[in-house]
């Protein structure tokens, strides 16, 4: 399967630290964005590679541009198929953007396929594609983009990015268009959680009975017993 390279812009403290805005720190958002976007990448069977999983690129940082250098030898040495820098704006704008370094190449067809998929997750106002010379665009060997999602200092988009389930949605569109530029289909299965089963369930209802009830309200009492027959409808069902 390809290998995606996830880069959470800007540290947690030092030089490369992001924009803030409304009580938000951009790179805060990033990286739990990030960490999303993995979940649901794994679930899809990507494999995918992390610049940073905490408050700091995992390599030297100690200016910006050593840490922007860090995130693109983290891809090209893992050899990436897709870089994707996850950001938040700033600036006084609203909406969604993609920065690409040129145009004409998969960089520039796997933005477009991404702004698709934000747009039509999140409802944002749509900035386009752009190009720009971003370090980790033009340093990194794979198809790369910068998405930048949102601004932090507009109140409206900075009240969406508060909350979990919007991240969340960021996440599912850019999940969504890395398994679009793949032709995969995206799957959104969960990890199957287990049902207890009717020899746990009658376990616990038995040690319950053998105890002294005198402390159980009647309606305790009264679900112990519907407890009792629906693990005699699960047994008889088998």
């Amino acid at each position: 399967m390809p290998k995606i390279c996830l880069d959470a812009g800007h540290n947690n403290s030092g030089a490369d630290t992001g924009a803030a805005g409304n009580n938000l720190r951009e790179e805060l958002l990033t990286l739990d964005i990030c960490q999303r976007i993995k979940a649901l990448l794994e679930l899809n069977d990507f494999e995918v590679v992390m610049t940073r999983e905490g408050d700091f690129v995992n390599g030297p940082h100690n200016t910006v541009n050593e840490s922007l250098q860090t995130r693109c030898n983290i891809a090209n040495k893992a050899e990436a198929d897709l870089f994707i820098s996850v950001h938040i704006n700033a600036g006084g704008g609203t909406g969604q953007e993609i920065y690409i370094c040129g145009g004409g190449g998969q960089a520039e067809k796997f933005a477009k396929i991404s702004l698709y998929y934000l747009l039509q997750q999140c409802a944002w106002k749509d900035r386009g594609v752009k190009t720009s010379n971003f370090l980790v665009l033009e340093n990194t060997t794979m198809p790369a983009i910068l998405t930048e999602n949102g601004f932090i200092d507009n109140a409206a988009d900075a009240s969406l990015l508060r909350a979990e389930d919007f991240r969340q949605k960021i996440a599912v569109a850019h999940a969504k268009a890395i398994c679009d530029y793949y032709k995969q289909t995206y799957n959104d299965k969960q990890a199957p959680v287990s049902s207890p089963t009717a020899e746990a369930l009658s376990s616990i209802v038995n040690k319950i009975s053998a105890e002294d009830d005198s402390h159980l309200t009647d309606k305790t009492k009264q679900a112990l017993v519907l407890l009792k027959q629906a693990i005699k409808l699960l047994e008889e069902s088998r």
